[in-house]
C-alpha cells in the first residue's frame, strides 16, 4: 500500500515568490524613501532570516539602507507572517467558525487513498484538531494531542494510529490514508524529510469497510461538524481522494484567488471558505503580515524631523470587524508627544474613523480625507495613498475617490512611528499589511504614479 507517490502541485517551495519582470523594472528605493517595508522582503523571524508561514515577526526590515527597522520585542505582540506554501494554501487558525466546506458529491468509495498536503504548528497540538470530516456517513481524520492520527468510519467505529507523527517530522508534509474495502484494513503514512512515506501502522475494522460512501454528505476541512466541534490550526495546500481507482476530489488551494471566499477545484466541487473573527480563514497567495486587531504592533524610530510632510502609500486589507476604534495603520509623531495625536507635531497617515467602516487620515483633533466604506474587509486589498504637504493634502484609495484638505503642517515631526497601534498600545487595526512606503515632499506626482503602479502590479489591487 506504500507504492503510490504523489506529486504535490505546487510543491512546498520558496515562500516569497518573485514579482513579474515588468514590476522589477522599477524599484521605489530609487526615489529615496524615508521608509520602505514590503512583506515579501521585510518579514524577519526571530533568527534574523526570512519568516516562514505562521512565524511570529519581531522585526519588519526597512528596505532603506541604514534606515530604522520596525520591531516588537514582546513576543505576544508580534504580528504573524503569512507566506504562500508553494503557490498558495488555505490558512486555518483554529478559531471557531473558520473552516472550508465542499458540498455533497465527494465519494470516498470502499477502496480509498487520501492525500492531505498540510502544514501544522506542531504534531502534538494542545488540543485535538479535525483535519478532514465527512460526517456522519463516511470518514473523519483527527490529529490528536499525542501526535497520533485518529480516523472515524461511519458514526462510531474508529482507530488511532499505532504511533504518533514524530515531533521531528517536517511540519509541511503529506498524510496518506489507504483503506482496503475487502477487509476494512486502514494504513496511515506521513511523508518524512527524505520524501518517503513512513507508516504509522494499520488496523482492521471488519464490516466497517462497508460504511456508506459519503457521496451525499458535505465535506469539511479544519472542522468536525458534530457535537464538540474542533477546529484545526494548519495550512492546507492540497487534498486528493482516489476512490476505487477514480479521482473523486482533486483540490489545490493554488486554484483559489488570494483571500477568495469560494472557488472551484479541479474535480469540479465548489470550495467555500468560512471566515470568523479577526484572524479569519483565508486563501494565501501573496506574503502579508497579519495584525490581530487587539495587540500586535511594530514600532520604529526615525531620529529626525520631517517638517514638510510627504507622500505615503500602504497596501493592506481589513480583517473581521476591523479591530479597535480608530485603528492606526500608520502613526508618525514627535518624540515629545506621548499620545501621538491631537498635536500639530503628529500625523496619522491611515486609520479607521472611530468604529465606522470609513478610512481616513487624522491631524490635530479631526479626521480628514474620509473615504466612506473603505475600511471594510469586503474591499479586499486596497492601496491607500496620502499626500500630506504643508498647505495642500489629498487622500486616494485605489487611485480614486480623492479627498483633499488645506492644513498648516509646518510643525510636523517624525522621530517616532508606529504600525498598527497608537503609542498608548491601543487603536489596533485588524489588517493584513503587504507594503508601506513613506517619502518626503520631494516626490513629484509623476514619481508617485510610478510607486502607485508598482504596488498595484505586485498585488493586482485595481
Amino acid at each position: 500500500m506504500d507504492s503510490f507517490t504523489p506529486t504535490l502541485h505546487p510543491s512546498f517551495a520558496d515562500p516569497f515568490p518573485s514579482i513579474s519582470d515588468a514590476v522589477d523594472l522599477f524599484d521605489p528605493l530609487s526615489l529615496d524613501p524615508i521608509l520602505a517595508y514590503e512583506a515579501s522582503t521585510s518579514m524577519l523571524a526571530a533568527g534574523g532570516g526570512a519568516a516562514a508561514n505562521l512565524d511570529l515577526v519581531p522585526t519588519f526590515a526597512n528596505r532603506v539602507s541604514g534606515g530604522a527597522d520596525a520591531a516588537q520585542s514582546t513576543a505576544s505582540n508580534q504580528p504573524v507572517a503569512h507566506a504562500p506554501l508553494g503557490s498558495g494554501h488555505l490558512h486555518l487558525p483554529a478559531v471557531t467558525g473558520n473552516y472550508a466546506e465542499l458540498a455533497a458529491g465527494v465519494d470516498l468509495g470502499t477502496q480509498t487513498e487520501i492525500l492531505i498536503g498540510v502544514k501544522v504548528r506542531t504534531w502534538s497540538p494542545s488540543d485535538s484538531q479535525a483535519l478532514f470530516d465527512q460526517y456522519p456517513a463516511s470518514l473523519m481524520v483527527w490529529l490528536r494531542s499525542t501526535g497520533k492520527l485518529q480516523l472515524y468510519f461511519g458514526t462510531s467505529a474508529n482507530i488511532q494510529t499505532a504511533t504518533g507523527i514524530p515531533a521531528s517530522a517536517p511540519l509541511e508534509t503529506v498524510i496518506k490514508i489507504v483503506r482496503d474495502g475487502t477487509d476494512a484494513s486502514t494504513e496511515v503514512f506521513y511523508k518524512d524529510h527524505d520524501g518517503s512515506f513512513t507508516s504509522l501502522g494499520s488496523a482492521t475494522l471488519g464490516a466497517v469497510g462497508a460504511a456508506p460512501s459519503g457521496s451525499g454528505q458535505a465535506l469539511s476541512l479544519g472542522r468536525w461538524r458534530s457535537g464538540n466541534q474542533k477546529y484545526a490550526d494548519c495550512s492546507y495546500q492540497t487534498l486528493k481522494v482516489t476512490a476505487d481507482s477514480t479521482v473523486t476530489l482533486d483540490l489545490d488551494m493554488a486554484d483559489g484567488a488570494h483571500k477568495a471566499s469560494s472557488f472551484t477545484c479541479a474535480s469540479g466541487q465548489t470550495v467555500t471558505i468560512n471566515k470568523s473573527g479577526n484572524d479569519p480563514a483565508t486563501i494565501v497567495r501573496r506574503p502579508f503580515l497579519r495584525f490581530d486587531g487587539s495587540s500586535d504592533s511594530l514600532v520604529g524610530v526615525f531620529n529626525e524631523s520631517n517638517t514638510t510632510g510627504g507622500y505615503f502609500f500602504a497596501s493592506f486589507s481589513v480583517n473581521g470587524d476591523s479591530g479597535e476604534s480608530s485603528g492606526r495603520v500608520f502613526n508618525m509623531k514627535s518624540s515629545e508627544d506621548a499620545a501621538g495625536y491631537n498635536s500639530g507635531r503628529a500625523f496619522l497617515w491611515s486609520l479607521r474613523e472611530s468604529m465606522t467602516d470609513n478610512l481616513a487620515y487624522y491631524w490635530a483633533y479631526s479626521f480628514r480625507g474620509v473615504h466612506t466604506g473603505k475600511f471594510d474587509e469586503a474591499n479586499g486589498v486596497i492601496l491607500h495613498e496620502v499626500k500630506a504637504v504643508d498647505g495642500t493634502q489629498f487622500s486616494k484609495v485605489n487611485n480614486a475617490d480623492i479627498q483633499s484638505t488645506t492644513l498648516n503642517l509646518h510643525q510636523l515631526s517624525s522621530e517616532d512611528f508606529y504600525i498598527a497601534q497608537n503609542p498608548l498600545g491601543s487603536g489596533s487595526p485588524a489588517i493584513d499589511l503587504e507594503a508601506l512606503y513613506l517619502f518626503d515632499e520631494t516626490l513629484t506626482d509623476d514619481e508617485a504614479t510610478q510607486v502607485r503602479d508598482y504596488l498595484n502590479a505586485k498585488s493586482s489591487i485595481y
